[in-house]
């Protein structure tokens, strides 16, 4: 390779870094750095929101998967049913459009993507507002929990019981009280949980962008 043609490949090198780092400073997606598979993290803004902030004591609420759709970015979420969103428009419902994208690390996009995308359609169910591992429903962070069990044999974040929650907070009384007890359901302190906070604090999750 000459001089003058090394330096101009190295040049286009730097500058198509330093247009990536610009955009990660700015909190903008980099979709050159994801991979299909990976996890991103929002902070909704629903008054459901409100109550997983109380009871998770975690800012991270949402959760959805990112695969692509027409060649374009779009995250997989559960929301009542199954939906794929144009990765912008799933951030900029996250307050000051904040996000993480993390990487599974027993996911392996050269081997597992086929079962990615076979595993998504069977968990297209209606949303659960109960929060229960339930055969009929599924809230966000279960769907991403069953999708890499399927597909890795590994539990990505940590199962808890709902009595480990935050329940005393006026925005979890307020759901509690209108999603249960004017239904004449009851809480059930047994009930298995899985949160997006405890997936992104898992210690295979290998943080790919923060947009802070």
């Amino acid at each position: 390779m000459s001089k003058k043609l090394f330096f101009i490949v190295a040049a286009a090198f730097l500058t198509l870094n330093s247009q990536q780092a610009s955009a990660m400073s700015r909190g903008r997606p980099v979709p050159e750095s994801y991979v299909e598979g990976d996890i991103i993290f929002i902070q909704s803004q629903t008054q459901q929101a409100a109550a997983l902030r109380e009871a998770t004591e975690s800012l991270w609420t949402h959760v959805g998967i990112l695969v692509k759709k027409n060649s374009q970015w779009h995250v997989a979420e559960a929301i009542g049913p199954l939906k794929t969103t144009p990765i912008n428009d799933f951030i900029n419902r996250s307050k000051n459009k904040a996000f993480k994208v993390y990487r599974y690390k027993h996911f392996d996009p050269a081997t597992m993507l086929k079962p990615l995308y076979a595993a998504l359609p069977k968990y297209n169910k209606p949303y659960d507002i109960y929060f229960e591992f339930s055969e009929e429903r599924i809230y966000c962070s279960e769907l991403t929990y069953h999708v890499f069990k399927d597909i890795t044999g590994f539990e990505m974040g940590r199962v808890q019981k709902m009595k480990e929650m935050r329940l005393d907070g006026p925005y979890v009384q307020a759901l509690i009280q209108k999603r249960l007890t004017d239904t004449g359901r009851e809480l059930n302190p047994e009930e298995p949980i899985i949160t997006p906070v405890s997936q992104m604090l898992d210690e295979n999750m290998e943080l790919i962008q923060s947009s802070n």
